[in-house]
């Protein structure tokens, strides 16, 4: 199987649903910009993920570097070592016992996970998928799971907004807020593990390498510290009172036009929610709107597979695209052809 097209018909999610489902070996081909993007597939999951150029902060060194696994002085020897050699860095550092096995795929598996992540974000690029045998040694593979990838590329592509408005970029830096906090604003583990890491010197990128999560992850945990008041922004060089002079004009209007937003918000969001109870029972809100868009992307990747769309849902799963269990919140639904796509509505009569 072949596939190549534009990610503006076919996100990654599409393709990788198609490719997961069907348990296809071969390479994924990404380009957007000057960016391109190699993924390594076998029988389904993610063996590898390689960007081509790589900017600074993006190369397993430093992730190694930033987590303090591994000294700039060791990493340089083995960088130096593996040319000398003609070897992957990963053999190498193996090889110098400088880091185990697993803790050398952990490191690797974080980083392809944060490549692949961005790939969610891209809505404009080419890709190429070409099936074939795909070549790695297994201890310096990731081996991660599409289906887990495809749940966190939702999740992303939902709460990336809001959590970047939050937080800025990943170099932003926090420090702790001052104050005592009682029982309710107690954090889980989760956050508990990325607050000790805010000194007001770390980022989000160093942050993430330290606690071994992705960087969205790490992103996410400092947008809810702060929405909590436990941390805040680091004062940038040069930002003082002059700069909040020359906002604080704007203030009063940015608040009350805020307060009717967020009203609007409420409103919307219950109505939402009303209407994904009645339509799903105790179903949580999130996971009825992550499978009812895991049904519309099978249905394209149908498309892409077939050359047409199905003429029942049933064919999504006898052709690999669904398990059973997807298909079950939408069995009271409407779905049929009509010219120019389909229509799947709902629900529909008991």
């Amino acid at each position: 199987m072949g596939l190549k097209g534009s990610l503006r018909d076919f996100g990654i999610s599409e393709i990788l649903q198609l490719i997961g489902m069907q348990r296809r070996t071969g390479t994924l081909t990404v380009k957007t910009g000057q960016a391109q993007y190699s993924i390594l597939i076998s029988a389904g999951k993610i063996a590898k993920a390689e960007k081509s150029p790589e900017l600074e902060g993006e190369s397993l060194q430093d992730y190694l570097i930033r987590s303090k696994t591994l000294t700039p002085e060791q990493i340089k020897y083995a960088g130096q070592k593996a040319k000398t050699e003609l070897k992957p860095l990963e053999a190498v550092l193996s090889d110098l016992s400088l880091l185990s096995i697993t803790d050398l795929k952990i490191f690797l598996a974080l980083r392809d996970v944060d490549l692949i992540n961005r790939l969610f974000l891209l809505k404009d690029g080419e890709y190429e998928f070409e099936a074939g045998p795909v070549s790695y040694h297994p201890n310096f593979a990731a081996e991660l799971d599409t289906e887990q990838l495809l749940m966190d590329g939702y999740r992303i592509k939902d709460e990336w907004p809001p959590v970047i408005r939050e937080v800025g970029s990943v170099q932003a830096v926090f420090h702790k807020k001052p104050g005592e906090f009682g029982m309710k604003d107690q954090l889980d583990a989760f956050e508990d593990s990325v607050y000790r890491l805010v000194d007001g010197e770390k980022n989000a990128t160093v942050i993430s390498a330290l606690a071994r999560i992705s960087q969205f992850d790490a992103l996410k945990a400092l947008a809810e510290l702060k929405r909590k008041g436990r941390i805040e922004s680091k004062q940038a060089p040069g930002e003082g009172k002059a700069g909040w002079k020359l906002s604080a004009a704007l203030v009063s209007r940015i608040a009350f036009w805020s307060l009717i937003a967020i009203a609007v918000i409420l409103a919307l969001n219950g109505v939402r929610i009303y209407v994904a109870k009645s339509r799903s029972g105790a179903r949580p809100a999130f996971e009825q709107s992550w499978q009812e868009e895991r049904v519309r992307e099978a249905l394209e990747v149908y498309r892409l597979d077939q050359g047409n769309y199905p003429v029942k849902l049933a064919e999504l799963v006898d052709k690999g695209f669904l398990a059973p269990k997807d298909l079950k919140f939408i069995q009271n639904s409407q779905y049929y052809i009509q010219e120019g796509g389909y229509a799947l509505t709902g629900p529909g009569p008991e």
